[in-house]
């Protein structure tokens, strides 16, 4: 089912009176895909012209159902919404017309009453097999994503390139102190890598005034080179914790979620640590479409010794992180956020704990579809963090009169372009740079990703 689709196109209407109702909107050519077009000058210029229509014939049904599609067309979703409420007030038993304004709430978001005109174009005697199906599979889509139990997910699939994808440095190492040439089978080199990434959302509503929820995220990341197999990544993450809203007192509007989280990953096809732990996130309102949020996380980190590193469990510890962010709508296109966090890691060896502290942005803007492909609206999202670490002690078996300290510099840039309502092309380019006091862990990457993403 292709949430989101249908409206009415290539309408003609003749000779509009209250009798010919029916033959009138047999003429209405099949559902076909949302508007979602660029609104164009012509379009502007059609939607004016219809709107002065309707002030000189206001009782004019055909003149009031053309108005209702050139508002829909140039996006003024709630003009649209009045002048087909209008038309029914003429007309009590247009299923069409009422699938229509099922499209245009569902479009704003208003799922309870998208759901009321689907469900009365469904069961209406006039409706034609198309809009029936078409408003049940709307009510279906409604249902499993605003039911009580919801659930929603996305998976991306696509081909990285990476000038360093094993993260490896440039130049000269460091080994108990004594300055060495590195093996050649360990340095840097380019590859290509096929990267699959997915995540599942559940959200159970409790129904309670509080809008409780318990919700429920799990992502599963992987990276599988073509060469340098030696940097195949893979991830897993699960997230539970109930979500509530404190809706008396001076803490009006805060939204409170305790949760308990898990990870696994490992590197090089060989199990590398798992991390559980238990935190909690809290979010205000602190002015008109701006949201703060602070999360207070506890984790333990289980190193797992392999082949590739023998000594991993020594890396084995506990870490405290807090991090703040504030969001804001700057416009219904743009939007912009700006975070830091600080992380305390305490391992099993000083040499590995450590202390590191951060801060990022990223700016997110919709635009118009540049290309005329569809008329959906791109994305741009564009992204940077810095991070400093300084660790606890020199590590003996690499420089044992130095301590490790370094930062880190992430630079990102995404542009996704909607197919349709559900598939998503994506192109993303990344750069990284650590720069730390020993030479064996800086280094710098490049990559690009092509890949297509699908969601339900």
């Amino acid at each position: 089912m292709q949430a989101g689709r249908g409206t009415l196109v290539g309408v003609s209407l003749l000779s509009m009176r209250r009798p010919a109702f029916v033959s009138v909107f047999s003429t209405i050519l099949a559902l076909s895909a949302p508007s979602f077009a660029q609104v164009t000058d012509a379009k502007r210029a059609s939607y004016r012209a219809a709107f002065e229509e309707t002030l000189r014939q206001p009782d004019n049904a055909e003149v009031l159902l053309k108005y209702a599609q050139a508002a829909a067309a140039a996006e003024d979703y709630e003009g649209a919404i009045t002048a087909y409420e209008r038309f029914l007030v003429m007309d009590a038993d247009q299923p069409r017309v009422k699938f229509e304004l099922g499209v245009l709430y569902y479009k704003l978001k208003s799922y309870d009453a998208a759901r009321a005109y689907f469900d009365q174009a469904r069961t209406s005697g006039k409706a034609g097999p198309e809009v029936a199906e078409r408003a049940s599979e709307f009510i279906r889509d409604i249902d499993r994503r605003w039911g009580p139990s919801r659930l929603t997910g996305e998976f991306v699939a696509g081909i990285r390139y990476s000038d360093n994808p094993a993260s490896l440095p440039t130049g000269t190492l460091q080994s108990y102190g004594a300055t060495v040439v590195p093996n050649p089978t360990f340095q840097r080199r380019s590859d290509f890598a096929f990267i699959g990434a997915a995540s599942l959302s559940h959200r159970y509503d409790f129904g309670r005034q509080d809008s409780g929820t318990l919700e429920t995220d799990f992502s599963f990341y992987t990276a599988k080179q073509f060469q340098v197999t030696a940097a195949d990544v893979m991830l897993l993450d699960l997230g539970v914790g109930p979500r509530m809203e404190l809706i008396d007192g001076p803490l009006s509007g805060v939204q409170l979620k305790p949760f308990v989280s898990g990870r696994y990953i490992t590197v090089g096809n060989l199990p590398t640590y798992w991390a559980w732990g238990a935190g909690l996130e809290a979010s205000v309102p602190v002015a008109d479409k701006v949201r703060a949020s602070l999360v207070v996380l506890g984790q333990r980190r289980d190193f797992v010794d392999n082949a590739a590193v023998p000594f991993n469990s020594q890396n084995s510890g506990n870490n405290g992180t807090v991090a703040a962010n504030i969001r804001a709508e700057l416009t219904p296109n743009l939007e912009a956020s700006l975070g830091g966090n600080y992380t305390r890691y305490i391992a099993m060896t000083g040499f590995q704990s450590y202390g590191e502290a951060g801060v990022g942005g990223s700016l997110t803007w919709r635009f118009e579809d540049p290309a005329g492909i569809n008329g959906r609206k791109w994305t741009l999202a564009g992204n940077a963090a810095l991070a400093f670490a300084t660790y606890d002690q020199p590590d003996p078996f690499i420089q044992p009169g130095t301590v490790r300290s370094q930062t880190d510099v992430n630079l990102g840039l995404l542009l996704s372009v909607p197919l349709d309502d559900r598939l998503t092309l994506v192109g993303q380019t990344t750069y990284f740079q650590r720069s730390a006091s020993i030479n064996n862990y800086s280094f710098n990457s490049f990559s690009s990703l092509l890949g297509i993403g699908w969601r339900f």
